[in-house]
């Protein structure tokens, strides 16, 4: 009898051990949020910045380099010139590509593979906020606010073709 109880006991107090640490851990990069689209002054690059403490890619590397300086320079630089349609679409598209790369990247995502995802994502999110209805003036806009030496990587071209096919095909 004393050692079915003592099993008992035993038994109970593994179990009570196990459920207190049974409890998911969260990612800090899944954990980290993304620009709230009822208030995106002051926060346009909240997302990459938290994301960036973790995955440490430094100034160069896409989160810093490329999401943070982008999402700033496109709201505090170019959303005042663009028409109210632009200005919907960049809202739009700035939330959308933050929350593509938060749920397609953890802290264990190399890099370089940041920056590839996220710029997979990118055709995508400017699309699917009516970046081909936008009017001329907005497209030029968009094409002037980024560094002439961005355009010429890879993963730009690779961008404006597939964002340049979709608006053609019209999907």
């Amino acid at each position: 009898m004393r050692l079915l109880l003592a099993s008992a006991l035993a038994l109970c107090a593994c179990a009570t051990d196990l459920s207190a640490t049974a409890s998911p851990l969260t990612d800090p990069v899944v954990a980290c949020s993304v620009v709230d689209p009822d208030a995106i002054a002051g926060h346009e690059a909240t997302f990459y910045l938290c994301a960036e403490e973790t995955l440490a890619c430094g100034p160069s590397g896409y989160l810093v380099g490329y999401g943070a300086k982008y999402a700033e320079r496109f709201y505090r630089q170019t959303r005042p010139w663009m028409s109210a349609e632009g200005q919907a679409w960049l809202d739009g598209t700035l939330v959308c590509l933050q929350e593509e790369l938060r749920a397609s990247i953890d802290a264990s995502t190399p890099c370089a593979e940041v920056r590839a995802i996220a710029f997979d994502s990118h055709p995508g999110c400017y699309v699917d906020n009516g970046f081909c209805d936008l009017p001329f003036v907005d497209w030029l806009a968009v094409l002037a606010t980024v560094d002439g030496t961005d355009w010429l990587s890879h993963d730009s071209q690779r961008q404006v073709i597939a964002t340049a096919r979709a608006c053609l095909s019209g999907d």
